[in-house]
């Protein structure tokens, strides 16, 4: 039914407007492109229900649709109407593993850096009123759990700083003593744990589906154009006036068209003033076509993005033990745990690595040697549970730091960045979406200041690290 649903979203849309074209495109059969065209000036040479038209024109191109990058497109449309032409570039149109990601649905405001903080503010205030900004019909069956950031004797002293700057940003919490969480989740083993923190408000799950689903709706009703394709390569061109520093004289080259392979197997080049690169784990390759960490000076260091996956599970029959007002819990080893929904069944799984030392392991040796001994040390209660692989999730990883990257590349100063924040990508993403805007139209960040997560850092190797996801 979701498919379904997904397909008359994409396929039935209506005629592309604001979007300029060229007849030339790159690759295509000659015969086949005088058929195209007579199709379009003779509506009825065609068998098609429908004829699409490649776009080979935009201001902006957007590679990536899932929540980043539909986030992207809705904020700019939504700010500048019909002024500027969006196309997103997506490969898979029914965004399988967005919908197998389970924990993208989640809020929370548990963290270390101030950015992640007021992203995830921006986010609550967003999706309370998704209805009014993006479709009456948007359900995202919102349920708040609240959070719970638990901190051993390593840890205490980084959460009560946390503490202290979350209040200071306006996020109402409480902090809860061993003795404290004993008595609210008697479930919890205690015995290791210093401190706990919990959010008063404004933590919770949704429905991630439904947003993403909303938002591309909503993207394609202000006029963004959607093609099912795939990013194969860019082209530039040379600018010798350009001075850049850390670029020899004379050897600048900008990107200014990107090449998309259709599911026909076309090739088309679309020239963009600015691309925006939101295509998740995919980045890294993709930012490898355009010279980034592949070329010299500055196009040395690459772009360090990667598909990371691990296995969720299901801890069958515990939810009754645990309750309706279970949390969604992040222990100190970085296993996390939360209720599935009205289920009576809990799921779990451990934070994706920056580096991946689980890659070796078969899956019931990263089980009984990851999972389960985390698991029964802080839900003694699971010992003698049955435990099932629920799903497989991938997230992109940012190898360098774990934190996502934001901003214009310092080389290709129209190529924005919009990578690597991981399972925080679908919370963050109406936040990015606003911040991206906000670059391309302002010059500047104007509502949340996310300087620091710029690609200049590892220039400067300068990591910024954040403590609360352990």
């Amino acid at each position: 039914m979701a498919t379904k649903l997904l397909n008359n979203i994409f396929c039935n849309g209506r005629k592309l407007t604001n979007v300029r074209y060229f007849a030339r495109n790159i690759r295509k059969d000659p015969f086949k492109k005088t058929l195209d065209v007579l199709a379009i000036d003779m509506p009825s040479f065609s068998n098609k229900k429908k004829d699409f038209v490649y776009p080979e024109h935009s201001d902006i191109v957007i590679i990536g649709g899932s929540h980043i990058g539909s986030a992207i497109a809705h904020a700019l449309k939504a700010r500048t109407g019909e002024g500027l032409s969006v196309v997103v570039i997506e490969k898979d149109f029914t965004f399988k593993k967005a919908q197998n990601n389970v924990v993208l649905g989640t809020l929370s405001q548990h963290f270390s850096l101030p950015e992640n903080v007021h992203l995830s503010k921006y986010s609550i205030d967003f999706l309370r009123g998704v209805r009014e900004t993006l479709n009456e019909d948007c359900d995202l069956q919102y349920t708040p759990t609240g959070s719970l950031v638990l901190a051993g004797e390593k840890y205490a002293d980084k959460l009560e700083e946390n503490i202290v700057m979350l209040n200071e940003l306006g996020v109402r919490n409480q902090v809860l003593t061993k003795t404290e969480i004993n008595r609210r989740f008697p479930w919890i083993n205690t015995q290791d744990i210093k401190l706990g923190c919990m959010a008063i408000e404004g933590e919770g799950t949704f429905n991630s589906w439904s947003l993403l689903k909303a938002l591309v709706q909503k993207s394609k009703e202000l006029g963004t154009t959607y093609v099912n394709a795939e990013v194969v390569g860019f082209d530039v061109e040379k600018q010798k006036d350009v001075l850049m520093e850390g670029v020899t004289p004379g050897t600048f080259r900008r990107i200014n068209k990107v090449i998309y392979r259709t599911e026909d197997n076309e090739e088309y080049a679309l020239k963009f003033a600015v691309c925006v690169l939101a295509a998740g784990s995919n980045s890294g390759h993709l930012a490898k076509l355009a010279g980034i960490g592949t070329g010299k000076d500055i196009l040395q260091i690459p772009l360090p993005v990667e598909k990371r996956e691990y296995n969720v599970y299901s801890v069958e029959g515990k939810a009754s033990e645990t309750g309706l007002c279970t949390p969604m819990v992040m222990d100190t080893t970085g296993l996390w745990l939360m209720r599935n929904g009205m289920e009576n069944n809990l799921l779990c799984g451990n934070l994706p690595l920056m580096k991946d030392d689980t890659k070796n392991m078969s899956e019931q040796e990263y089980l009984e040697k990851l999972i389960k001994p985390s698991l029964i040390n802080r839900f003694p209660s699971c010992e003698n549970a049955e435990i099932n692989k629920f799903t497989k999730e991938s997230h992109d990883c940012n190898t360098y730091d774990n934190s996502g990257i934001l901003g214009p590349h310092p080389y290709h100063n129209n190529l924005f960045l919009a990578t690597g924040f991981g399972r925080l990508g679908c919370q963050h993403a109406p936040g990015i979406g606003k911040a991206i805007t906000e670059l391309i139209i302002d010059s500047q960040y104007m509502t949340i200041d996310l300087t620091r997560f710029g690609f200049d850092r590892f220039l400067m190797n300068e990591a910024l690290v954040e403590f609360n996801v352990y």
